[in-house]
Parts: structure tokens; sequence; C-alpha cells
């Protein structure tokens, strides 16, 4: 993962306040109330959280993810006592129970002393205590503690020669870190068992409006926790960038998500539009040049309009190009392989540019759209990712070495505009205090992927109907439920607090 990157633009905003900030979240989200109570009255077993996580809106999970992943860990990391943690190896992610990864190796010190043992992530260094650890003989060959957050705890707790790291101050650092970025479910996970699930013989009896209920509630609870997420980010950098920053991640998909989203940073949104100046090819060849990706020679094997089209972009990108010799993107921070020919990152910048570069405010073009006839909302929104005329050479385009295809190809799938329209569109509006009410119970739904599939299995039965989650708002529930119980159970459901929640789920208050 390249490692350019560089915060041009800074923050003029107060910090946010925490889940609070934005009250009327609870009331575009009614039915998240639901799901939260089956959260809350199994709290310590489910999510392992405590109340300073209201200040951290995402789960241990994703701070797992930056241990294990070298993308995402810092290169050097400091103990609470200011040594120098070098990891050499952070462990094996275990899957049972006890500590999170296990036979970690790391690096002490200036005198360099080796360290092997294992490790326990926890979102506040409190959480050790809290999870009842400290009594455990599962955690007797722990080496390091590692946290989001840094407080004082006291060493007898913690094993002998146990280490204490904090992650919040070094991430911070970054400014191309993002927890968005992370695909938690791109790491290991136990895997569901063939046999019916404690929760699918429970849920057998229950009746199928109970059922739809159970996943409209999850659904609303995990858009909810997207728009909060959104909170502190457009505390930070406006609400502007922050949704130029969410659409293009959105348009990179899971491949390219991380560059599109580093591209954002390196380019923020008010510079896009002051180098380009409005014009949408101008901003494409930028986009398209601090990215890396725009070819550095036009090939004679190109037709004459791919010809005359790059010579346009390079018109205005030599001029530009030394100002940006230090910050652009490699290659290699692209995958271009094994990508669908539409979901090309250049063309997908060309739909970028489309929608960023003109000068007129996406986020301001959006909040005009009313949300009370949600198919009026939908037909708008998608007229809002028609290519510009400027794009029009990619109208009949995969790439530059192609020839013309017979008919139009739409820059953006539909496919992706529906998953943007569920998973940053209507998130941040909600953020933006527009009510979304009508919009949750008519989302359509999203490209079928096998999480949804698989978490329906163990949820639902081997024999459940699928038309009960053929809607956006019940598959966003089955992927809350998966994050919350099924990523982190080490049990293969013995152990899974789920189905006696199950047992306690109220839709009458």
């Amino acid at each position: 993962m390249t490692k350019v990157c560089h915060k041009i633009y800074q923050s003029t905003k107060t910090p946010g306040k925490g889940h609070d900030a934005k009250p009327g979240l609870t009331s575009f989200f009614h039915k998240s109330r639901y799901y939260a109570g089956l959260i809350n009255g199994h709290n310590a077993r489910i999510r392992e959280v405590n109340n300073s996580s209201l200040n951290f809106p995402y789960s241990e999970r994703h701070l797992q993810c930056v241990w294990f992943d070298g993308s995402f860990r810092p290169e050097k990391l400091t103990s609470s006592t200011g040594e120098q943690v070098l990891v050499e190896s952070p462990g094996r992610w275990n899957l049972e129970a006890g500590p999170d990864f296990l036979d970690a190796v790391l690096i002490i010190g200036p005198e360099r002393r080796k360290m092997r043992g294992d490790i326990e992530i926890h979102i506040h260094p409190t959480d050790w205590k809290a999870h009842h650890h400290a009594d455990d003989k599962a955690y007797s060959r722990l080496i390091a503690h590692v946290s989001y957050f840094s407080s004082q705890i006291p060493d007898e707790t913690l094993p002998r020669g146990t280490i204490h790291i904090s992650l919040r101050n070094v991430l911070r650092m970054n400014p191309c870190f993002s927890f968005e970025s992370i695909d938690i479910t791109a790491y290991p996970y136990s895997t569901f068992t063939s046999q019916i699930s404690p929760c699918a013989e429970i849920l057998s009896s229950w009746d199928p409006n109970n059922k739809a209920m159970l996943l409209e509630s999850a659904g609303e609870e995990r858009l909810r926790t997207k728009a909060f997420r959104m909170e502190n980010s457009i505390n930070e950098r406006g609400a502007d960038q922050v949704l130029y920053e969410e659409v293009l991640a959105a348009l990179g998909y899971k491949y390219n998500s991380i560059a599109f989203r580093q591209l954002a940073n390196v380019i923020p949104l008010n510079l896009l539009r002051k180098e380009s100046k409005g014009d949408i090819l101008k901003g494409y060849a930028l986009l398209a040049g601090v990215s890396g990706l725009l070819p550095v020679k036009v090939s004679q094997k190109w037709d004459v309009e791919t010809r005359s089209f790059v010579r346009q972009l390079w018109d205005y990108w030599w001029k530009n190009q030394s100002k940006w010799e230090t910050r652009h993107l490699q290659t290699d921070a692209w995958r271009l392989s094994g990508l669908r020919p539409q979901n090309s990152p250049l063309r997908r910048m060309a739909a970028a540019s489309s929608l960023f570069a003109s000068g007129n405010s996406l986020a301001t073009r959006l909040s005009k759209i009313g949300t009370t006839d949600q198919k009026s909302w939908h037909e708008s929104v998608q007229m809002l990712f028609r290519p510009s005329d400027a794009m029009r050479y990619w109208n009949r385009r995969l790439s530059f070495s192609g020839i013309p295809q017979k008919s139009d190809i739409t820059l953006v799938g539909t496919d992706r505009i529906t998953a943007i329209k569920s998973n940053v569109f209507l998130p941040f509006l909600a953020n933006r205090g527009i009510p979304v009410r009508k919009l949750l119970n008519n989302l359509p739904p999203e490209h079928d992927n096998n999480l949804i599939r698989l978490t329906a299995f163990a949820l639902l039965g081997r024999d459940h109907n699928p038309s009960l989650y053929r809607n956006g708002l019940r598959q966003q529930g089955l992927i809350q439920i998966f994050h919350d119980f099924c990523i982190n159970n080490r049990s293969a459901c013995r152990n899974c607090p789920l189905p006696e929640a199950l047992k306690s789920f109220n839709i009458q208050s």
C-alpha cells in the first residue's frame, strides 16, 4: 500500500460531542431501538464495550484488523513506558477462547529485546478488568495489551512483563488512515456450522412479521451507526469533503476503496474545484494524473479518438505535473487485474469528476432532493450519476486500448449506485438532519453476496424463504447481525449469546 498521503485541508470546526451530537437520528431510525434493546440486554457478552466506546464508534474487530494487517498497523509503536515497539509478527488470529492473537513476536526498546507470546486487544485499557481477564489463566502468556485509548492501569492486574500499547495518537498522525477503509469481513472469522443453528431453531416458530422486524431493526441500527460515525469526520473536515471521500471510496468498491480514499485525501474537494475551475475534463485529468494511472505517452496502437482524448488530458496535466511530483500515488496502490472492465479505476474517476469537479456542491444537490416520495427520490439520485458530456469518450469505452462497444456502458452501474444510496447518501442525509424515514422501508436490495446468504442460512435455516430479505434494509440487518454476533463467535454457535437474546427480543415497547 502506498505511503504517499498529505493532509492538505485543515479543520475549522468544533469536534463532535459523541452519541448525542445528532439527537434526531433516534427518530429517523426508530426501529433501531428494538435491536439496541437486544444488544444492550447482553452487552458484556456481545460487544464487550463500555461507556468510553461512545467516543469510538467502531468495534474491537476494527482494532484487531489494524493489529493483524501491516498495511494498517503503524510501523513504529510506543509502549506506555516510552519504549519503541516493532512488530516482527502480529501472531495467529485466535478463533477460540482466550487472547485475540497467539504467538506474536515483538522487538522492544533500543536493546531490541525479543518477546514472544499472546496479544489482547481492547478499545479502552480498563476493558481488561471489565472483561475479567485478570483471573483467567488463558491470558497467562500475554506479552502486550493493545488498546485504542490510553490511560494508566495497575501493572499488577496484567501478567508479569506485559507491555501496554495505545493506538489512538499514532493512527491519528496518519492522514491516510481511516477505519472506514477496513473491510472487517475480509479477515479470519469462524465459519458457520452445517447443522441447524440455535438461532434458526428459535426463529422457526416466529411469525414472518416478527422476523422481518428483527431484520429491519438491525438494519436501521446499522444505518444509524453509519450516520453517527460520519459526525466526527464532518466536524473535522466538513460535509462536502466527507461526502466526497465516502463516494470515492464506494466507487472503488472492495478492491480499490483504499486507493480512492487516499486520492480524495491527496486531492481534497476544495483543491479539486480550485484547480479544475469547474471544468470536468480538467478535474478528470487531475484525478487521473495524481492517481498515477494516466498513461505517460500516447500509444500509436490507440485509435484516433483515444489519442485525441489522452492528449487533451495531458494538455492540462503537463502544466501541473511538477507540483504533484511528491504527492501522487504509485501504480501499485491500485488493483488493476481481476476486475470487471466496467469497474476500471480510470472509468470510476470519470464518474467522480462528473460528480464533484463542476463546482456545484453534491451535498447541496443531494440535500435539496425531497425525501417524502421515495420513488421520486431514487429517480432523482440516479440522475446525479448521469455522466457529463465532457466524459462522453467513456460512453462506449472500457479502456484506452479497447475497441468501442456497440452500445453505451454506464460509468456507474445500478448495483453500485444502489449501494451508494444505502451506505453513503442515506446516512449522510440523516446526519444532516434530513428525514429519511420514508426511504428506509423502500431501500432496493443490493447485489446479493455470500455474507448475506450465509448469515441468512445460519439465522433462518436452510429452508428459509429468500423473499424475506429481498429488501435493502433487511439485507443491512443481516450484515449487522453478522458483525455483532457471527464474526467474533469462537465456539461454532455453542456459546453465542444471540439465541438467549432472541428469546427476550421485544418489539412492543
